[in-house]
């Protein structure tokens, strides 16, 4: 079975010889608070379908000998451990992908008011963030196979 797998994924697909695709996008108008009278554009990428856990989960079985419940279950498993370490103030690295970080969105303060005695920095903190950051490596090989492909648009067709 094994032997199957591997030369039916070899002979169909690569993971370090995938087919380039190209990235979809459109342009669409946006508005300029500063010049409302002049019209101004610019490009959005077009989602063209989902990649989720479970085409993954095949993917990875097929390039490997785990199976796809094995993996589903180690997917499905990472969330509530990712959640608690950055709940913990953790910065979560994911290898060769990039890592995972919170942040806090607040209110610019005055010295002058850091010195009243009612002064309360967690009052000014308005909400999280979480962010991405892809590793260099991740960051190259999508630069990479970095292709662009316009599709119509309203503005454009």
């Amino acid at each position: 079975r094994f032997v199957i797998r591997r030369l039916i994924f070899n002979s169909q697909f690569s993971i370090f010889n995938f087919r380039i695709m190209s990235i979809a996008y459109k342009v669409v108008k946006c508005r300029n608070p500063k010049n409302p009278e002049v019209d101004y554009f610019h490009g959005v990428a077009v989602k063209n379908s989902n990649y989720d856990f479970d085409d993954l989960a095949e993917d990875i079985a097929l390039a490997t000998t785990c199976t796809k419940g094995d993996i589903m279950a180690v997917l499905a498993s990472i969330k509530p451990f990712i959640t608690k370490a950055l709940l913990q103030g953790r910065r979560v690295v994911l290898n060769d992908l990039g890592a995972f970080i919170m942040g806090v969105r607040g209110k610019c303060y005055n010295a002058e008011r850091m010195a009243t005695e009612d002064f309360s920095p967690s009052a000014m903190i308005k909400g999280w963030t979480l962010k991405f950051q892809p590793e260099v490596k991740l960051k190259k090989s999508l630069s990479e196979g970095f292709r662009l492909q316009r599709v119509s648009s309203e503005v454009m067709p």
